[in-house]
């Protein structure tokens, strides 16, 4: 799996240091994460409150922030939803996934996914939720770790050893949430699993209650172009039924490589 990376800063008068910390603003935002108070977002991006602050409210202003008058606490806007809902990258993808990913969450009975990696991190680009009053829902655009969710530990396993070596220096020098941080010979071995069986399993890794499969749709030449997975609360599921779901799971992602393949989709963007 090619990884896709954003711009670099550009230096010069060109570009704009406040727009980019409002923009860092809410890229802090994340599904654990959704409310936020003002030092917290401080503390965040090392800025004092009153930086911070005016950030704020210029974002409030224009839709991009909420503020809860009880609480005090904020969180994205209308106007982010909105633009978010534009991003056109995974338009095709979308386009031509929809009627499999359905299908896939009409028997299965779970929200599925569908992510690249970007940044050393899984990005999904399109979600379509399970049915039933238990519904366990990531949005669209949010980003999520590699080593400790099975969308990631899919994208490790499809890596070259030196691009491996390299992602997993990145990012277990980091500071990581969830339940299980994984070892270096944990990890290995997982995704040795994972290669062998044609799909990964997360139970409880990142999130208590949460559990997740995931399965690479290959481009033409072998290689993964994106990630298909579906998420659920282990409440729903048992973990003697994940076996039977990571092979629906894996019919549904070679249905998806051969529709890309038809219609000549060979990379994300």
């Amino acid at each position: 799996m090619t990884p896709t990376t954003r711009a670099k800063a550009p230096t010069g008068a060109e570009f704009s240091l406040s727009v980019s910390r409002a923009l860092d603003i809410l890229s802090s935002f994340t599904v654990d994460r959704s409310e936020l108070g003002l030092a917290e977002i401080s503390r965040t991006m090392a800025l004092s409150k009153g930086r911070v602050s005016r950030f704020l409210q210029a974002l409030e202003m224009h839709g991009y922030i909420d503020r809860d008058p009880r609480s005090r606490l904020y969180r994205p806007g209308p106007e982010a939803a909105r633009v978010g809902s534009l991003y056109h990258s995974a338009g095709r993808l979308r386009e031509f996934a929809m009627p499999i990913m359905r299908a896939l969450v009409q028997r299965v009975g779970v929200t599925s996914y569908l992510s690249e990696l970007r940044d050393d991190q899984m990005l999904i680009l399109v979600a379509v939720e399970g049915p039933g009053p238990i519904r366990y829902t990531i949005p669209v655009g949010t980003r999520l770790p590699l080593s400790n969710t099975a969308t990631g530990l899919v994208a490790l396993s499809q890596m070259s050893e030196g691009e491996l070596d390299r992602t997993i220096k990145n990012t277990m020098a980091k500071p990581s949430a969830g339940n299980n941080r994984l070892t270096r010979p944990t990890l290995l071995k997982r995704l040795a699993d994972v290669r062998s069986n044609g799909y990964s399993t997360n139970w409880e890794l990142l999130t208590s209650g949460v559990g997740s499969l995931a399965a690479p749709v290959a481009a033409a030449d072998g290689s993964a172009l994106c990630v298909l997975s579906v998420g659920f609360a282990t409440s729903q599921i048992k973990k003697d039924q994940l076996e039977v779901l990571g092979r629906d799971l894996k019919k549904a992602a070679n249905q998806l490589a051969k529709v890309f393949a038809e219609k000549g989709i060979d990379r994300v963007e």
